[in-house]
């Protein structure tokens, strides 16, 4: 078998559609596939005014974007380019407050939605390359797709497994194939979110700061929950447009509505204290309910003295949305609780935040 070479490295583009190529991070890959290409070409017929037609005698090719579904394992930071996870990060809320805790030394990155992520204060002009490099026989290859947008982002944890991170993306064009970028050095691993590092907590939070800018958050009151599986899914409704503009790529991205849903698979229990899901499960009956969850994943490694790489998700506001029980003759009952979130105009001022803790100075 042929040396089979696939990795990826993400740069962030000054001006949108225009490949960053040189300042990279590299991300482990969970699954090998290319950005799917949308070529629209259609044919075009002539007619010569007479009884005759000659057919379709050309080919237009009208458009060019792209869309990808990015599968990583996630890490607190990127290989070489450290920064670059909490940059792709960045580009699906619009911005990100980071700032140094001047007593642990750590860098912290609170990131959630703002109205428009294109303000010069924000993203401006900026974009996402995402440079696949790919063996060519004995030769790699950099395949650069530019002009990256990032508009839904699912976490997704199973029982003795890494945190999966599923980016959904879309772009704008590719440029020609050219030197494979060398060396692809990746993230230590003890700086991976696994599912021995996450507790996910209902009840009394703590935030330290101004909402939305929070810069520290803390649980010693609050519930742990203990369910077999977790998936949260953001979605920011980002779409490209093609316009009138002299090329045969989208130039206008448009935004949609913020959503976030949650859902985990927990025993159908009512223990003598913590979390109840048979009481969860009447209160939908009761009525329209809602809780706040935060999930944390706190690696274990110090990012500075006295203080862990860590990614949280705070979600205030959860709207109780369904979710039944499973019973079996051969087993005990399972429930599957779903929520979707709400904007929390009283405390936070957001629908959901991502705080994420490393030794990146900047995203």
């Amino acid at each position: 078998m042929a040396e089979n070479q696939v990795y990826v490295a993400v740069g962030e583009e000054t001006i949108r559609n225009t490949a960053q190529s040189s300042t990279v991070g590299f991300v482990p890959l969970l699954s090998l596939a290319f950005p799917k290409a949308e070529f629209d070409e259609p044919e075009r017929a002539e007619g010569r005014g007479e009884d005759t037609v000659k057919g379709a005698v050309a080919r237009s090719r009208q458009m060019r974007k792209w869309s990808h579904s990015l599968e990583t394992a996630f890490f607190t930071e990127a290989g070489t380019v450290k920064g670059i996870v909490g940059t792709m990060l960045k580009h699906f809320f619009g911005k990100s407050a980071t700032a140094q805790n001047a007593t642990t030394g750590q860098y912290y990155h609170m990131l959630y939605p703002v109205a428009d992520p294109f303000l010069a204060a924000n993203l401006g002009t900026k974009g996402l390359t995402l440079n696949h490099n790919v063996s060519e026989g004995a030769i790699t290859k950099n395949h650069a797709f530019t002009g990256g947008r990032v508009n839904s982002l699912n976490f997704s944890q199973e029982a003795g497994q890494s945190l999966k991170l599923t980016m959904s993306m879309f772009g704008q064009s590719k440029v020609a194939s050219g030197t494979a970028i060398a060396s692809p050095a990746f993230a230590a691993e003890n700086l991976r979110c696994d599912f021995d590092t996450l507790t996910l907590y209902t009840g009394t939070i703590t935030r330290t700061g101004t909402g939305p800018d929070y810069t520290q958050f803390a649980f010693g009151s609050a519930t742990i929950i203990k369910p077999d599986s977790l998936s949260i899914t953001i979605e920011n409704g980002m779409e490209d447009a093609m316009q009138l503009a002299g090329v045969d790529y989208p130039t206008k991205t448009r935004m949609g509505k913020y959503k976030v849903s949650l859902e985990f698979t927990i025993d159908l229990e009512d223990p003598a204290a913590g979390f109840s899901s048979f009481d969860d499960f009447n209160l939908w009956f009761a009525g329209a309910s809602s809780s706040n969850f935060f999930a944390n994943w706190n690696t274990g490694t110090q990012a500075g003295t006295g203080d862990n790489h860590s990614l949280g998700i705070d979600m205030p506001v959860m709207q109780r949305m369904g979710g039944e029980p499973n019973f079996s003759f051969d087993k005990d009952p399972m429930i599957t609780l779903k929520y979707e979130g709400l904007y929390d105009a009283t405390t936070t001022k957001y629908i959901v935040g991502l705080f994420l803790k490393n030794t990146a100075t900047a995203l």
